[in-house]
């Protein structure tokens, strides 16, 4: 493989990623609206104000309730010991429903970036240019998989972080414990939101190729969003929960099928095939 062609289409990729308002301003605005303002003010106001959780008697038996069969014994005995409800909720909101706010972030991002790669090429008429560069199919591929891993990643760190801290001000006098740092959060950052980043892209990047518009592209990869709202409704419903184990796990089960994934895409995805795609 020849990494300089590889880089010369990361860089082309990104740069045109970010001149595309379509593009880089929901990639912005998600996580900020879902990672940082919406935790944010639900922290506030279940501290500051008491809005979470006032008049709520009818409803602190179940979740008193709820809390007494929560599988993990720390958990369990801080949410006991928190004063009222309202902290109680707030506690539990930011370290177990936040999870799936980050992993549809990074989801919807990176479906937004892999969209963009082949769909965003035949809308511009520029593959055509691209298949007859003297590069291989694997070494393009390649290059459009990392232009949509690299600002995907690093836009749900960055919201990751100031979230970390916006709302660690908020709650350490309450809770007077740094949250997210934490073995369920960090392998949750370095570890499964990688992978499904990198999943997500793979199969977009892959969907690119075979339709003819950005739009189209999209609206396959929306089904990545699916699961993510099952575990929120698992999460808030008690089935289950994204221990260290389970994000253990699912981390390893993207990994194996990134593996396989990555393999098939020179198979079957040769250079006529694309060309074809291109003038169809």
């Amino acid at each position: 493989m020849n990494k300089q062609i590889i880089t010369a289409i990361v860089q082309k990729d990104i740069k045109i990623t970010f001149s595309s308002k379509k593009v880089w301003v929901p990639m912005v605005i998600l996580p900020v609206i879902l990672c940082i303002l919406l935790p944010a003010l639900f922290a506030y106001a279940g501290l500051h104000t008491g809005l979470v959780g006032e008049n709520s008697k009818d409803l602190e038996k179940p979740i008193t309730s709820f809390i007494n069969n929560f599988p993990n014994d720390h958990m369990r005995n801080t949410l006991l010991s928190l004063p009222n409800l309202g902290y109680k909720s707030v506690y539990f909101f930011l370290n177990f429903m936040m999870i799936p706010f980050f992993l549809m972030a990074a989801i919807i991002n990176s479906m937004v970036t892999a969209s963009n790669s082949f769909a965003g090429e035949k809308e511009r008429n520029t593959l055509e240019t691209l298949l007859f560069a003297p590069i291989t199919v694997k070494e393009l591929f390649i290059g459009k998989v990392a232009a949509a891993f690299i600002p995907s990643l690093l836009i749900t760190f960055a919201a990751f972080l100031l979230n970390a801290i916006i709302i660690n001000i908020i709650t350490y006098p309450y809770f007077h414990e740094i949250l997210f740092l934490n073995t369920t959060w960090l392998l949750l950052m370095v570890w499964v939101i990688p992978a499904v980043v990198i999943f997500n892209i793979v199969l977009n990047v892959l969907v690119s190729a075979r339709v003819k518009s950005f739009q189209e592209a999209q609206q396959y990869g929306g089904m990545m969003v699916l699961p993510v709202v099952g575990i929120i409704i698992s999460q808030a419903s008690g089935l289950f929960f994204l221990s260290p184990l389970v994000l253990l796990l699912i981390g390893a089960g993207l990994l194996i099928a990134n593996i396989f994934i990555l393999k098939m895409i020179t198979k079957y995805n040769q250079r006529n095939a694309l060309f074809e795609s291109q003038i169809h």
